[in-house]
């Protein structure tokens, strides 16, 4: 979660650039600075992916953080935080534990390699059965699952969980609440092999070497929102043209002159947002449509954010 992000209760119009499936020759400076900002959300995520499997994180196991003991950007400093990375195929789904809380926030939520929000698990979303076993798989897979288990389809094969237990004044009872929380794969599910992509400091980009790792960025994680297919060719083909070395010079000069400086220019309203009262108020966070500019200043400041009601909910408690 971001902290220092309001999110606006009402839409707004976003104004993005129209498509262009521009050859090598012919990629504007604009058509460079929009594929940087587009692959730079997708970097982050295997940025941190590695970083999780290089600290022993195994596939579908959750690990259980100690209060504040988490290292991402803006953690909510209020609740005990698990993590786990989740595969799922055609034959095999991921058995989520949930105990029995009350009076207590919490949700397990579980994102993409885009940082998009795929579902999340609480009694907000299942008022009526809030814990007990849910299945979380791959959207058709044939898996028999037993009798009365709640099951959770996944667009995806692989997946971010983010678990979320409310401190509280007893944080004894909150970390003995996160314990419970368990998973257990059915199955074998097949397992990737993560890219080897730039692990860069968060302090600083990926400049034109970005571009030599588009090809292993979009094809292990295709994105799934309508609408953005021409920044991922896009991407692909400076990816291609950058190989020569007049091309690569001309590109390394527009992501440090045009594309850090959209990317700056727009972090005032996280995206296409609006400022109200020296707050930032984005339009969309969690899932973000054609937003891209909106996602890739998320994900930098606050990976894995919420969806507009989980924001919502945790503002209230």
């Amino acid at each position: 979660m971001v902290r220092s992000i309001l999110i606006a209760l009402f839409g707004l119009c976003i104004a993005l650039p129209q498509p262009t499936l521009a050859q090598p020759a012919q990629m504007s400076d604009q058509d460079v600075s929009d594929a940087w900002i587009y692959l730079y959300t997708r970097l982050l995520v295997l940025r941190q992916q590695q970083l999780d499997f290089q600290e022993g994180f195994k596939w579908n196991e959750l690990v259980h953080r100690k209060p504040g003991a988490v290292d991402w950007p803006n953690p909510n400093l209020d609740v005990a935080y698990s993590e786990a990375w989740v595969a799922v195929d055609e034959s095999s789904c991921t058995i989520v534990t949930v105990p029995k809380v009350t009076g207590r926030y919490y949700t397990v939520q579980f994102l993409n390699g885009w940082d998009e929000t795929l579902a999340n698990i609480n009694e907000r979303v299942f008022p009526n059965s809030p814990y007990g076993d849910f299945a979380i798989c791959l959207r058709g897979a044939t898996v028999s699952l037993p009798a009365g288990i709640k099951r959770i389809d996944l667009p995806v094969k692989y997946s971010r969980v983010l678990l979320r237990v409310e401190l509280g004044e007893n944080w004894d009872e909150a970390t003995r609440l996160q314990q419970q929380f368990k998973f257990r794969a059915t199955g074998s599910p097949k397992l990737p092999e993560i890219p080897k992509t730039p692990v860069f400091d968060l302090g600083t980009f990926p400049g034109v070497e970005a571009f030599d790792f588009a090809d292993a960025a979009l094809d292990s994680e295709p994105d799934i929102n309508p609408g953005l297919e021409y920044l991922a060719a896009n991407a692909r083909t400076i990816g291609k043209a950058v190989k020569d070395p007049a091309e690569r010079d001309r590109v390394a000069n527009i992501v440090k002159t045009r594309a850090l400086a959209d990317f700056a220019r727009y972090g005032t309203t996280i995206g296409h947002g609006v400022v109200v009262n020296n707050w930032a108020r984005p339009g969309v966070v969690g899932n973000y449509g054609v937003d891209f500019i909106a996602r890739a200043l998320v994900t930098q400041g606050g990976i894995w954010a919420n969806v507009m009601p989980e924001w919502r909910s945790t503002q209230r408690r």
